[in-house]
């Protein structure tokens, strides 16, 4: 069986909407990509490919195969591509975490070895028709089209705070006035980034200026209002690019007051959720399962994309108090951190709990204090699972500025 290749490139939105082969991201984020390469490793199978900037320490991968994870192989991208024997191997498919004109120049020497399915799925190639999948637009089709099929529920967004397409300040303002605090996103963004929060009657010039940028650079904005979230969850779906769309499951995450992500839980639902609050999401979440589903089947996303698609909703109270679902907040098409944690899931006792978190720090700072938590909450198994612990979900290198660590509880 030939190797299916992995590659974490987490800047794809930004890649996307840059449109450039030769797209470069900023040294922060290549910084962020560098640290957190190995991440696809959770996908891979035994037999498969991960691309890094750095091969991970064995120690690292030795914490893991204890756990119980079958460690795939690991070749530092840039040798792996120049090397002409490596290119020329019989692949299976490519998995970068998501597609874009520059992760396609950047897996181009691999393509031709790779098996006539991936050779034949729609992602083989890029086209202009790519691009408006990867927006956020794609998220107001499949709400519109979740409309259509359930109308107007008393627990659903009303349909009259949809998001709205701007492409002036003007506009802006004139649904700050309507709609009170709001959020305005890029079309092309991800994992928080790309977001402005506008206070009620407040747009100040730092506002003004980056929701300018964004105008400029992507030519519109997405705008909406602000709700009283009671917490943030995510369905997560894989088209197999034939007009099938299969169900993975459900995950809940992290934001901090921004809306950037922050983590997961590894349960379906976050923790501290009152009865009533857990009633609501068991009354209807199955309902949405299937009208989003269903939604995504009768899309271009289940003909002309292959891959994992993570639909994020919102649980929220209304103005009174009443609890509601927005039921197509954002659209991610490529892996995605909820798609990772029902990974993770499986390799953790259903007797424990816990969640786990990207973290930023200076270098050496994230080693050290890895090295302190493991000490503390040494790793424990049970019946060939993950009971409690921590553990880093990537290698915490002294040069690291950024990392990943997952935290296991008994319950």
């Amino acid at each position: 069986m030939s190797a299916d290749i992995y590659l974490y490139n987490p800047t794809n939105e930004l890649a996307v909407a840059n449109g450039d082969p030769n797209y470069m991201p900023p040294k922060r984020l290549l910084q962020f990509e560098k640290d957190l390469s190995s991440l696809p490793m959770f996908f891979a199978g035994v037999s498969d490919i991960v691309l890094v900037r750095e091969l991970p320490q064995e120690s690292f991968l030795a914490i893991w195969q204890k756990a119980g994870k079958e460690i795939p192989e690991f070749l530092k991208e840039e040798e792996a591509i120049q090397n002409n024997e490596f290119c020329h191997e019989p692949k299976g498919f490519l998995h970068p975490w998501g597609w874009s004109p520059a992760v396609h120049k950047r897996l181009a020497p691999l393509k031709d070895a790779c098996s006539v399915e991936f050779k034949n799925s729609p992602i083989a190639n890029w086209s202009e028709a790519s691009r408006e999948i990867y927006s956020r637009k794609t998220a107001l089709t499949i709400l519109t089209n979740v409309f259509s099929r359930l109308g107007e529920r008393n627990w659903l967004l009303p349909e009259s705070e949809s998001p709205v397409v701007c492409h002036t300040l003007d506009e802006i303002t004139g649904l700050q006035k309507k709609w009170g605090k709001l959020v305005v996103k890029s079309p092309w963004s991800s994992s928080g980034r790309g977001i402005q929060m506008l206070r009620n009657r407040e747009f100040n010039q730092t506002n003004r200026q980056v929701v300018s940028g964004f105008l400029k650079q992507q030519g519109y904005v997405m705008a909406e209002p602000w709700h009283n979230k009671v917490a943030d969850l995510s369905l997560h779906f894989y088209s197999h690019g034939n007009g099938e769309v299969t169900f993975r499951g459900l995950a809940s995450f992290l934001t901090d007051s921004a809306g950037r992500y922050q983590g997961s839980f590894i349960g379906e639902l976050p923790f501290g959720l009152s009865m009533d609050e857990k009633d609501f999401l068991a009354e209807h979440l199955t309902e949405i399962k299937m009208v989003l589903q269903e939604s995504l089947i009768h899309s271009e996303l289940s003909r002309k994309y292959y891959g994992w698609i993570g639909v994020d909703l919102l649980y929220y109270r209304d103005d009174e108090d009443k609890f509601r679902l927005h039921s197509c907040l954002e659209i991610n098409c490529r892996y995605n951190m909820g798609a990772l944690t029902l990974q993770l899931r499986e390799m953790i006792s259903p007797q424990s709990t816990g969640r786990w978190e990207i973290t930023s720090g200076k270098p050496g700072q994230l080693a050290n204090e890895m090295k302190a938590k493991m000490s503390l909450f040494p790793i424990g198994m049970h019946e060939g699972k993950i009971a409690e612990g921590v553990i880093p979900m990537v290698p915490p290198t002294q040069d690291a500025k950024f990392g990943a660590w997952l935290k296991v509880e008994r319950i």
